[in-house]
């Protein structure tokens, strides 16, 4: 019989690649439904179900390399054990490969695909005897391909990210987008001091440490759960916020007392964070398309007790109900975007997108911009944000946003925004970029463009 942890395991995979689950949202799922089990095969299960995803790319090669029939030629259930198997053998040395091996024919069984235990059974031992995945290519003739197969990174992407980085930065992003990202959450500063949300972490059996960049970030130990099954999260003491997420909100720097829109605003952190920043008689106005995706950050910002923020549902594409031009000081659009800064938290990512993806996101976010700048007041701030890097999302955009609106000028963060560590991720044009293999955070881009004063725009 599988073990609880690889038959967990086999049921997040399986979803993630056949039902387009967000891993994440999967692996919780699949731990709740099974009710008290160990600690350590919940531990267990989170690191199969990541390592499987994260080194999709690495396993395939490995396995059609004992294999005459392709991947795509196996029925789900079969590729989905036969990854997890095979990443075992890759990842987990000390692991006997027979046991590996009888666990992947016992879930063979389980799934109702006994006449593909004798298949699996074959490649899993072949693979066995060596433990190692193909050679990559040369770094002389192929650098593209070898960085792509080390890191199990899709070709076309690392070829993108090195024309923008580089050969040697782009490999140190795609080794560090293959690391798991330590759980972070910001501290209610209407609640509690950074040493008392420390202690309630503390009180729950995890230790934390300060951020390096967010003066209220805490970094949670490894392998700590997620915050939001944390008593101190119930009693809004803090939520669950990458650093870079918080950079975002204090590089938008509002003022106190001001009025601010956070267009497509799911799930809501960075709207109670600058709902915190301006004060009790700033206001912020949360919008997004989905009623349900509203409903959640009208929840977090009960919870956390921001009587200032609504939320609203609205399409950011078209003019905002019961808002006239000019009526906010602050818009801050987190757009939908690519998500490639988040691999580490979401590597099934990296096997969704497409460069076609890229494309259309830009458009659309150019389309945002566009329908949300007459919103901003004269003296006004627009603050652009995207949890990704990709030079067709970010600057791309903003260049030809910028080239419509003369009257938008780029404008660095103020002194003093966040810890002096967070000025190192501040480019020579005020944009805020961070990488995972530089800040160890999320990826992240930002920009802050100031409206003029007076009217300067030409043909209006």
């Amino acid at each position: 019989m599988p073990s609880t942890a690889r038959r967990l395991a086999i049921e997040v995979i399986q979803r993630v690649e056949q039902g387009g689950a967000f891993l994440n949202l999967a692996l919780d799922g699949a731990l709740r439904s099974a009710g008290a089990i160990e600690p350590r095969e919940a531990a267990l299960t989170t690191e199969l179900s990541y390592g499987t995803v994260r080194w999709q790319q690495e396993l395939d090669r490995a396995i059609e390399a004992h294999s005459a029939r392709p991947l795509a030629q196996m029925d789900g259930p079969v590729r989905a054990v036969l990854r997890l198997g095979a990443f075992e053998l890759l990842h987990h040395p000390t692991v006997p490969a027979r046991a590996v091996v009888h666990q992947a024919v016992e879930l063979c069984k389980e799934l109702r695909a006994p006449n593909a235990a004798g298949f699996v059974n074959a490649i899993l031992r072949r693979l066995s005897e060596v433990r190692v995945s193909p050679p990559p290519p040369s770094q002389d003739t192929d650098p593209i391909g070898r960085i792509a197969a080390i890191t199990s990174h899709p070709r076309w992407l690392v070829e993108r990210w090195s024309r923008a980085l580089g050969l040697e930065e782009t490999e140190a992003l795609c080794r560090a987008n293959q690391t798991q990202a330590r759980a972070t959450v910001r501290r209610n500063r209407k609640r509690a001091t950074l040493e008392e949300a420390q202690a309630a972490l503390l009180a729950d059996g995890l230790q934390s440490e300060p951020g390096l960049y967010s003066p209220d970030a805490l970094v949670l130990q490894e392998g700590a759960p997620p915050a939001l099954d944390l008593e101190g999260h119930a009693q809004g003491l803090f939520q669950a916020q990458d650093e870079a997420a918080q950079l975002v909100s204090l590089y938008a720097a509002p003022s106190a007392g001001a009025r601010v829109l956070d267009a497509c605003a799911a799930p809501g952190g960075k709207a109670c964070h600058l709902a915190e920043l301006v004060g009790p008689e700033g206001r912020v106005v949360a919008i997004d398309l989905h009623a349900r995706k509203t409903k959640i950050i009208a929840e977090a910002a009960r919870r956390m007790g921001y009587l200032n923020l609504e939320a609203r549902a609205a399409d950011a594409t078209l003019p905002l109900p019961g808002e006239g031009p000019e009526s906010f000081d602050l818009i801050l659009l987190d757009a939908p975007c690519s998500g490639l800064g988040t691999l580490r938290r979401h590597p099934e990512l990296k096997l969704r997108r497409t460069p076609e993806d890229i494309d259309r996101l830009a458009t659309l976010q150019l389309r945002l911009l566009n329908a949300l700048e007459p919103l901003c007041k004269k003296g006004g701030l627009f603050v652009f944000a995207l949890c990704t890097f990709t030079p067709e999302e970010c600057d791309e955009t903003i260049t030809r946003f910028l080239a419509a609106h003369p009257d938008f000028v780029r404008e660095a963060p103020p002194p003093g925004w966040a810890r002096p560590a967070a000025q190192a991720l501040i480019r020579d044009d005020g944009a805020l970029l961070a990488l995972p293999n530089r800040s160890g955070t999320d990826g992240f881009f930002a920009i802050r463009m100031r409206r003029a004063a007076s009217d300067s725009k030409s043909g209006h």
